[in-house]
């Protein structure tokens, strides 16, 4: 019989409830018991500083994942890469690019993953067998056209598949949402719905439903103040309605000041002083020629912070 050292026990379990291994007897993914938790991550650090409130802000690579509508407002080739460091140093990224002129409107490609590193295997005579992985990743595509004045579509269709030593698990799924704009008042409002499909295979046995998640929001520029001010309300299957409001300041032409919240960082309390930042997020951003550089801190309260980093590129 085969061991985990107890020095990786913690991590071990943490990894089985990232990924929603409820098959395993365990969930300890922090909302809820879908499966492919990694799912809920942010796709970008802008996203992140503006505690993921991006369903009417347009326009982001985020929008691949957050409401794909948003990526019918890239007027340019764009190239972007997230690299996040996840509590006990797990990696998790993503990698985009946008080809706009493609028929009526925009194509998009992203590729999301998280990789929890690897674990000592032993038997029960504490034996070192070697090493095993675990990981999740995901590979969208989208499409988004402007079939309307001042009104967005987009829709986009991912497989997704996570994997523990010798086991694995596949989905396919759909995303969609819309975006209107009214320019003269400077106001955006967003619908979008994502992680719609079907699980294709378990782990073991029993399927773990996909986080599906639904998102509805505004987004306004402030007339008298370099603001934009966003909102959103949210929910995933398998947890209660949340919010979440963030701010973008302009300081400068080519530098931004962004503020977030979400009200999901109440369920993080574990009565701990780190507790009173839980959900809050900060970011900072800057253009230099063709390049965006975004940087977010987000809080998780007393189990730590996650720190992103976003390179984005127009060609």
């Amino acid at each position: 019989m085969e061991f985990i050292s107890g020095k990786n026990m913690k991590r071990t379990w943490l990894v089985i409830g990232l990924m929603g291994m409820n098959t395993l007897g365990w969930a300890a993914a922090p909302n809820g018991t879908a499966g492919f938790q990694f799912l809920k991550n942010h796709t970008g650090a802008r996203s992140a500083g503006m505690a993921g409130a991006l369903v009417a802000v347009a326009p982001d690579m985020s929008a691949i994942s957050c409401n794909p509508a948003g990526i019918a407002l890239l007027s340019q080739r764009t190239g972007s890469f997230s690299y996040l460091n996840h509590l006990l140093d797990f990696n998790a990224g993503h990698v985009g690019y946008l080809q706009p002129g493609v028929g009526p409107g925009s194509i998009a490609a992203g590729i999301t993953y998280m990789d929890y590193g690897s674990f000592d295997r032993r038997d029960k005579d504490n034996q070192d067998l070697g090493e095993f992985g675990a990981g999740s990743i995901a590979f969208t595509g989208a499409y988004a056209m402007q079939p309307l004045p001042n009104l967005y579509a987009g829709a986009g269709l991912k497989y997704i598949r996570a994997s523990i030593d010798d086991y694995s698990s596949d989905a396919v799924a759909l995303d969609g949402g819309l975006l209107y704009r009214i320019p003269a008042q400077e106001l955006a409002i967003g619908v979008s719905f994502a992680n719609f499909g079907k699980v294709l295979n378990p782990f073991i046995s029993g399927k773990d439903p996909l986080p599906t998640v639904f998102r509805f929001g505004f987004s306004k520029k402030l007339a008298h103040l370099p603001l934009l001010l966003s909102a959103q309300l949210y929910k995933y299957s398998d947890e209660e309605w949340h919010g979440a409001l963030g701010g973008e300041f302009t300081l400068t032409e080519n530098i931004f000041l962004r503020l977030g919240y979400d009200q999901s960082g109440r369920e993080m309390h574990v009565d701990q002083s780190g507790d009173s930042f839980a959900g809050a997020a900060l970011g900072l951003g800057a253009v230099w020629r063709e390049f965006q550089i975004d940087y977010a801190i987000s809080s998780m309260g007393a189990l730590g912070v996650l720190n992103r980093f976003t390179l984005t590129g127009n060609f």
